[in-house]
């Protein structure tokens, strides 16, 4: 069955999710912490040596004033002749102290490079723990919305080597080494006739000797080799060769979308301009369809066997360049809020969000991520740092229902007067002041002159109701 209607909310109606959301969420929120931390503590270094720079400025100019001080007192004293003991000892002091000032500022500017080297070590690893857990993201999931383009070719090795070059909507590109595996018909550099027994089209030609005229003729493509396939949602191209090493001549045949079209273009050995492109005719373009559909099917069934995250930017920088490594995580909360929020109004179970995965006709299966799991793995957060994730709704304190008063219920079973709606707003607010059911009737029984109730109005007994209380007649 297709991922595209595997999935149903936690209300069994059809989602538009294409991938398990909750396993997603999941590792978002692990990556999140990890980042928040990451931020946390680079911010702290960053803070920290721009402190100590900051104090060390302040006393080297304490410090430099010192020296001006000690050379204004000196100049006070009431010395004759510089060559005389006491001249000799002033020049001697001022000597002294701007070499001891000059030791001190050296061995501060010395403390505070060391502070802003160590300082740097610690971002450029806490920036590095950032990109190693967006890898881990990335390895694992396909983001919601992200668009990518699948290249195939053939590396110095003689084998194929694989890239997804990604984007999501939020400015984050990367680019994902995949992995060949040996069971894969891409193990090995891919000739046509292993795809298509046969397959021949007809293509324009130059031919004759002496006279140069072009043809339409038939081209067997099948004996040629797959050297570069690139998979875009707008284009696919692949480009035949004569040669497993990618060499020689053959055709580029590109297959578009919009408008839906196949074309075919003569490559030639060397440095020769290849032919203008080549329109297909309905019945060929059927036959390199067919082709295009088998190579990719096995090229994105690669997508599978992600290694390695390549490379990683946002908004163009490196990952492990960010200055704050929470926007990283501020973007991809901000970007899946929505349906993690839609999620959580279709989740009939209190306190989750569920998720329904169709695995056979009669049977589903239930995913579910608890509000006290996400509670928990914030746990290592600050309170302001925990912010981040706001918009998901995920909060217990935010989800928990309102609790209702419990009411006070009488076992007693008492007869009610169903006309006499004052009686039971009297009697509940009796109840509501702590008073029991029949403590309303002290004082008021036929020893003191009450007269017994003689309304002719229907009485019921009712479980837990309070009684009536008894008039002297008959209402108006």
């Amino acid at each position: 069955m297709s991922d595209e209607s595997d999935f149903l909310y936690g209300d069994s109606t059809p989602s538009s999710l294409k991938t398990n959301f909750i396993a997603l969420l999941r590792d978002v929120i692990d990556f999140g912490v990890t980042v928040l931390q990451c931020d946390t503590r680079l911010a702290e270094s960053v803070r920290r040596a721009a402190v100590f720079s900051a104090t060390m400025d302040r006393e080297i100019v304490g410090a430099e004033a010192v020296v001006l001080e000690v050379s204004r007192a000196l100049e006070r004293l009431p010395i004759a002749e510089p060559a005389s003991l006491p001249g000799r000892c002033a020049v001697r002091i001022h000597q002294g102290a701007v070499e001891m000032v000059r030791l001190e500022v050296e061995q501060a500017r010395a403390e505070v490079a060391g502070e802003n080297a160590r300082a740097a070590k610690e971002v450029a690893r806490e920036r590095e723990a950032c990109s190693k857990a967006l890898a881990t993201l990335l390895l694992q999931h396909e983001l919601p919305d992200e668009a990518g383009v699948l290249h195939l070719t053939i590396a110095a090795d003689g084998h194929y080597k694989g890239e997804l070059h990604a984007h999501a909507p939020y400015g984050l590109d990367w680019v994902a080494a995949l992995d060949v595996p040996t069971s894969s018909p891409l193990a090995q550099v891919l000739r046509i006739e292993r795809v298509v027994e046969r397959l021949e089209v007809q293509a324009p030609e130059e031919a004759g000797w002496i006279r140069k005229e072009t043809k339409i003729r038939g081209q067997r493509l099948d004996r040629l080799y797959l050297a570069q396939l690139t998979i875009d949602p707008v284009e696919t191209v692949m480009k035949l060769r004569a040669t497993p090493e990618a060499t020689g001549g053959g055709f580029d045949v590109s297959f578009r979308r919009e408008p839906r079209r196949v074309q075919l273009v003569r490559i030639f050995e060397g440095d020769a301009s290849p032919d203008a492109p080549y329109d297909m005719d309905d019945e060929d373009a059927a036959k390199l369809r067919s082709l295009h559909d088998s190579l990719v099917e096995m090229a994105t069934a690669l997508l599978s066997h992600k290694k390695a995250i390549v490379s990683a930017r946002l908004d163009d920088t490196p990952i492990e360049k960010l200055e704050a490594p929470r926007a990283l995580i501020d973007r991809i909360v901000a970007h899946i809020a929505p349906t993690v929020q839609e999620i959580g109004r279709r989740s009939l179970t209190p306190g989750e969000l569920v998720l329904k995965r169709r695995v056979s006709d009669t049977h589903r299966e239930e995913l579910f991520i608890s509000r006290a799991e996400v509670e928990q793995k914030l746990q290592p957060l600050s309170v302001e740092a925990r912010r981040a994730f706001d918009a998901l709704e995920l909060s217990q304190r935010a989800a928990a229902p309102a609790e209702a008063a419990p009411k006070r219920v009488s076992s007693a079973p008492s007869a009610i007067d169903l006309a006499d709606s004052d009686l039971l707003s009297e009697s509940a607010d009796a109840e509501a002041a702590g008073e029991t059911p029949t403590d309303f009737l002290r004082g008021v029984g036929p020893e003191q002159g009450a007269t017994p109730n003689k309304s002719p109005r229907p009485m019921v007994v009712v479980p837990g109701a309070s009684p009536p209380r008894p008039s002297n007649g008959p209402r108006d």
